[in-house]
């Protein structure tokens, strides 16, 4: 290449970084330009809306064409997030007047545009009411997955009960991603969904989709019926998968109590680690009694989760700690390991330390600052 011809290219190259930074820059500034004009647009709405609510007879302008703003329904939905009972009626019936609904249901339908598909998804979902459920549950099985997702969270946030078993049933047909969030929704209908979700895990814990299974357990769990427990239990006892006997154990510490304190126990001795494992957390967060010994007995578990699990759920039981002092005369130094390491996450450790300083120490905290002592020698 020549000398002119190089410093040609350069020139070129140079001229095109200058424009495209140029560029770079008034497409910002456009940006901040747009973005501050929505927000002030949107606050003027927020004044002249709260004027209309407070007053019935205000007379402060809403323009014909507010509907079709962006700035307008962001304003509807944010007084919508802060407004309960009458207010939130007095809303509606505002943001009628201006056709929200029916508009962001024509931007639902447009199967080209999917941005804008997807902000009237959310849209609806946050505006909420009878006319939108309608609309939404159109969509739960939309081509684009966050707009399923939007579907399901407006018809919860709305209370739509006809959706949950839809929603339900879609569990199996989902993504990892999108069958989580679709669990999200079931667990904002609360109770009402406890049966339909329920129903769903008795008939497919043994053959069904067994992600779409775990995911029911875990909503179950979260909502918190306590209903439920005797049914998880049923199916705990039935299944022979260990994914949904991980996912029912886990449940049961949340909704089981005491009832199901004979299945996790059983859980307890279960072939797979990980059931057992989780077994141990699930007796901890019930905190019976009668399952102290057992769970002091599976510090000697040959898995160290199972042994790690144990010893917590000791450590928040009524007379627990004093099963971990006893297990570090265990001779199986695993059982100790595990023994010492969870008596120190509940301060146990510092305790002992600062009564030896004093002269006061128990045999058991001496005990435990031996072993710890040993052990931090071995692994120096």
């Amino acid at each position: 290449m020549s000398p002119n011809l190089a410093v040609t290219v350069a020139i070129v190259v140079l001229l095109v970084d200058v424009l495209l930074f140029v560029a770079l820059i008034v497409l910002k500034t456009y940006h901040r330009r747009r973005v501050r004009r929505h927000d002030e647009r949107r606050n003027r709405y927020i004044q002249v809306l709260s004027k209309h609510l407070a007053f019935e007879h205000a007379v402060d302008p809403i323009p014909p064409e507010a509907g079709e703003d962006e700035a307008f329904i962001d304003a509807v939905i944010d007084l919508r997030n802060t407004l309960t009972g009458v207010e939130v009626r007095k809303l509606s019936v505002i943001a009628n007047r201006y056709d929200l609904i029916e508009r962001q249901s024509k931007r639902l339908r447009n199967k080209l545009l999917v941005t804008r598909r997807l902000r009237a998804a959310v849209s609806l979902a946050e505006l909420g009411n009878d006319q939108s459920a309608r609309v939404l549950m159109d969509h739960l099985d939309d081509r684009v997955a966050e707009v399923r997702i939007q579907a399901a969270r407006g018809l919860a946030r709305i209370g739509y009960t006809p959706a949950i078993d839809r929603i339900v049933d879609r569990l199996e047909s989902e993504d990892p991603w999108v069958r989580a969030r679709f669990g999200d929704s079931l667990a904002t209908f609360g109770p009402q969904a406890t049966q339909p979700l329920m129903v769903y895990v008795r008939v497919n814990h043994a053959a069904g989709d067994i992600q779409a299974v775990v995911q029911a357990i875990t909503t179950l769990s979260v909502i918190g019926d306590h209903s439920v427990g005797p049914q998880l239990a049923e199916v705990l006892e039935r299944s022979t998968r260990p994914e949904v006997q991980i996912a029912a154990v886990g449940a049961l510490g949340s909704v089981g109590g005491s009832h199901s304190l004979d299945s996790l126990l059983k859980a307890l001795h279960a072939e797979d680690w990980r059931v057992r494992a989780k077994a141990a957390t699930s007796l901890g967060m019930i905190g019976d009694p009668a399952a102290a010994h057992p769970l002091a007995a599976a510090l000697e578990d040959e898995a160290w989760w199972v042994r790690r699990n144990s010893a917590a759920a000791l450590a928040r039981m009524a007379g627990g700690t004093q099963l971990l002092y006893r297990a570090l005369t265990s001779p199986d130094m695993f059982a100790r390991d595990a023994a010492a390491e969870a008596l120190e996450d509940v301060g146990g450790l510092a305790r002992a330390r600062q009564r030896h300083e004093e002269g006061s120490a128990t045999e058991d905290e001496r005990r435990l600052l031996r072993h710890m002592r040993t052990v931090r020698a071995l692994s120096a």
